[in-house]
């Protein structure tokens, strides 16, 4: 009967129920769109970067750097070591071993393969033009088993770097600045002196604007001839089964090589922070929105008390309970909150495909054609739960205000 009656109040006022259902539909598309378009551009930046430049990257260095004299003189851990009028030594960085290592890393559990690596800064000139890069030296082969690099590619084959004497493989967005396309000839040249007459054989698009306006890669022994880096590997990239485990993994081959060992997550670490600042506001603007639909909920509810202050004196006559009427205002709410979170999800979901085809050229820190949305199942679910907890809250103080009315003194007419 509670049900019949709560039912029978919002139908009387369907004005005022349609008004609180569309507000709760409202807050709810507004929580999955922005929360979607946030983890989508999230996703986008994570995915690529990981894929495109690994896992796991090995260092040339180790995470701390120790003064081997000073650790002979005293070995007590609690000591405070200061060595002043000390002359650093120019020291080449380089992987000792890194045949060795690489041995080691691949019996780790959860790696699926390494590849050894050479990079430094070096700068191309093609005619009147030049371009600063990040040139990375690799075994096409086996970097193309780590990264997704060579599925990237737009024009030409990342193979070709085994084939062509020279060849380089550049970013879309560095290709773009110099205009340079495919087989073009172009001169790249290194702070030590050295220089490089190559061939372009490929352009990549990752989607990464970073990476596509910074990145080379030529074959390993050219790069270290031109690095001046002879037979010299100062980075390892690794790729593993599951990225999200890729922390884990990292440290332990930090524990067996001795060198700073990044996952992704420390490596990207700065970007990282900046998208969970942008998700915590995303989640305050969003939870902001429901609160206001709730105070909707809040004002239409105490109204409807009001106007029915002399039924409810009728129905505590026949005998209701205080506890009766407060259940009748709580269905009320459970009703809008039910049929209002359907609604608002069937809505969600429409406008998530709307806005995922919408043809918007986005080129930031990432780049797109059109809005990136990641709607997943658990962004509905938290919606919901949200919209379901902060309406019923709203309903909780009519329910109880109505429930406090003494049917006698509603009768007088003192209420």
């Amino acid at each position: 009967m509670n049900l019949f009656i709560a039912n029978r109040y919002l139908l009387t006022h369907m004005r005022q129920t349609l008004v609180c259902i569309a507000g709760v539909v409202i807050s709810i598309v507004m929580f999955i769109a922005m929360l979607s378009m946030m983890r989508g551009l999230t996703d986008k930046f994570i995915i690529e970067t990981v894929e495109s430049g690994g896992h796991i990257i090995v260092h040339d260095e180790p995470r701390e750097t120790r003064s081997q004299i000073l650790e002979r003189v005293e070995t007590s851990p609690t000591a405070v070591l200061l060595l002043e009028g000390d002359k650093p030594r120019e020291q080449v960085r380089k992987i000792k071993n890194p045949v060795g290592l690489l041995h080691t890393i691949l019996r780790i559990p959860g790696v699926i393969d390494a590849a050894p690596t050479v990079n430094g800064d070096a700068v191309i000139t093609f005619g009147t033009r030049t371009y600063p890069i990040m040139l990375i030296g690799c075994e096409p082969g086996r970097q193309t088993t780590v990264t997704t690099i060579g599925k990237n590619l737009t024009h030409g084959s990342f193979d070709r770097l085994k084939t062509t004497a020279n060849g380089v493989v550049l970013g879309r967005g560095v290709a773009l600045t110099l205009g340079v396309k495919l087989d073009d000839s172009l001169t790249l040249s290194s702070n030590t002196g050295g220089q490089l007459f190559a061939k372009v054989v490929g352009i990549f698009d990752t989607g990464v604007t970073p990476v596509d306006y910074g990145r080379g890669y030529v074959e390993l022994t050219a790069a270290q001839t031109l690095l001046d880096r002879k037979n010299i590997i100062n980075e390892i990239v690794v790729r593993t089964e599951d990225y999200n485990r890729a922390e884990q993994i990292a440290a332990s081959i930090e524990r067996v090589g001795g060198y700073k060992t990044e996952g992704w997550k420390e490596a990207n670490a700065n970007f990282l922070k900046i998208f969970a600042v942008q998700t915590v506001i995303t989640y305050i603007i969003t939870a902001a929105l429901m609160v206001v639909a709730a105070f909707g909920v809040l004002n239409i509810l105490i109204m409807a008390v009001l106007e029915r202050v002399n039924d409810i004196a009728i129905l505590k006559s026949f005998g209701y309970s205080r506890a009766d009427v407060t259940r009748i205002y709580l269905l009320q709410g459970v009703a809008i909150a039910i049929i209002g979170g359907v609604l608002g999800l069937g809505a969600a979901k429409v406008a998530v495909e709307v806005l995922r085809r919408i043809p918007v050229k986005l080129e930031g820190l990432v780049r797109a054609e059109g809005l990136l949305m990641s709607d997943t199942p658990d962004t509905y679910i938290v919606a919901i739960l949200m919209s379901s907890v902060i309406v019923l809250v709203a309903a909780v103080y009519p329910a109880r205000r109505a429930a406090k009315y003494d049917p006698v003194t509603v009768i007088r007419g003192a209420h």
